[in-house]
């Protein structure tokens, strides 16, 4: 994480140690899919994935919502994800999200 190179956050120096506070801006053209009221920026959970999983790691989110951490995992690649979710609409507008990606290979 100290080498990372994260250009949406301006608070993170370049090879300098992660810090505790992150500047994520928030993509409106992430309610692309539909709105989720705790919906977290995309950008957060590639950064938490990239730091705490390697290749071939399993990611849960019991709470998966509107399938953001999914869809990191999707273009982080070399994960695998299982996602828990009640209400049947999000589990919809999470299969159409992670559907829409394009896979990095």
């Amino acid at each position: 994480m100290k080498n990372g190179h994260f250009t949406e956050d301006k608070l993170k120096k370049e090879n300098t140690q992660m810090r505790s506070v992150w500047s994520i801006p928030v993509s409106k053209s992430e309610k692309e899919f539909g709105n989720h009221p705790t919906q977290k920026p995309l950008d957060l959970l590639l950064r938490i994935i990239a730091a705490s999983t390697n290749d071939g790691d399993v990611i849960l989110d019991p709470f998966n919502g509107s399938g953001t951490t999914g869809a990191a995992a999707l273009i982080t690649g070399n994960r695998l994800y299982i996602g828990t979710e009640i209400d049947a609409d999000y589990c919809r507008l999470t299969k159409e999200r992670l559907a829409a990606i394009q896979p990095t290979t």
